[in-house]
């Protein structure tokens, strides 16, 4: 049977989702493939098992990313014994999947930047809210990615909009919905336009940005000025497919919970500390 299994990360212990050709950099899909070696379910040397629908870069971390996987175990078992053979991956949902389905074509993928706390005040989210106003729509992207060869630069996004979760700009997210985003694009459109929202690019260049090479002289010669935001605040937060159900397994989601416990104990004792240093300016 082929199954999509939805995975979490924590990015910051990996060199991205896809295998690399060094084997010293630690990837999702490597300590995958070594998890289900463990399990019995992988030879060494062997063809590759699994496949991702989103590829996600050094540092970046997920909630709900998707692997396709052909097996004979019972999903629920396997979700488990992978739980129990990773650290910093936690699978927490299966679905079956179409006979010759692709798993690259899913119809809608959540991005979600999480800014540093002290990156903006909490007054200009509105400038922020009106920057990311422009990229909702169908846009050639090439001059706010990293363009790979033979990559369609035309991008429909469907949402992109700030939330000032504490209203003094010390925690602002940034929400992004599309059907498909490419290498770096989502961190170079939030370098973008928070260079708008603090007033060092003017909407209009944004604007004329979204038009790919036929962007004014005035724009692209600012372009090279935008910051590609670090990838530490970028989480893949779900990968939708209309045409899949996926089932949550208690099972699975309790193994991953024990195994996080100390990990997360461990955060939130870094944010405990931040927010008191803080707290003395």
């Amino acid at each position: 049977m082929r199954y999509g299994i939805k995975v979490a990360y924590d990015g910051s212990l990996f060199h991205g989702s896809q295998r690399q050709g060094s084997e010293d950099a630690l990837s999702v899909e490597g300590a995958i493939l070594e998890a289900l070696k463990r399990m019995g379910q992988h030879e060494a040397g062997g063809p590759h098992p699994i496949e991702f629908s989103s590829r996600t870069d050094a540092g970046v971390s997920s909630l709900g990313n998707v692997f396709a996987i052909e097996t004979d175990m019972d999903p629920g078992e396997l979700l488990k014994g992978l739980n129990a053979n990773l650290e910093g991956i936690w699978c927490i949902a299966y679905g079956r999947m179409r006979e010759g389905q692709n798993i690259r074509w899913a119809n809608s993928r959540w991005y979600r930047y999480h800014l540093p706390p002290g990156e903006m005040t909490g007054e200009q989210t509105k400038d922020l809210n009106g920057a990311l106003s422009e990229y909702v729509g169908r846009f050639d992207f090439t001059n706010l990615c990293r363009l790979e060869e033979g990559k369609d630069p035309v991008v429909q996004i469907d949402l992109a909009r700030a939330q000032d979760l504490s209203g003094r700009g010390d925690l602002v997210i940034i929400d992004m919905v599309g059907g498909r985003f490419l290498w770096n694009q989502v961190r170079r459109m939030v370098g973008a336009a928070l260079a708008v929202a603090r007033g060092d690019l003017e909407r209009e260049l944004l604007a004329e940005l979204l038009k790919g090479p036929e962007a004014s002289d005035k724009a692209l010669k600012v372009k090279d000025r935008i910051r590609t935001m670090p990838p530490t605040g970028l989480v893949l937060m779900d990968v939708i497919f209309k045409d899949i159900d996926f089932t949550i397994h208690p099972g699975a989601v309790e193994i991953a919970r024990k195994r996080s416990h100390n990990q997360a104990w461990e955060a939130s004792m870094k944010v405990l500390l931040h927010t008191a240093l803080r707290s003395l300016l």
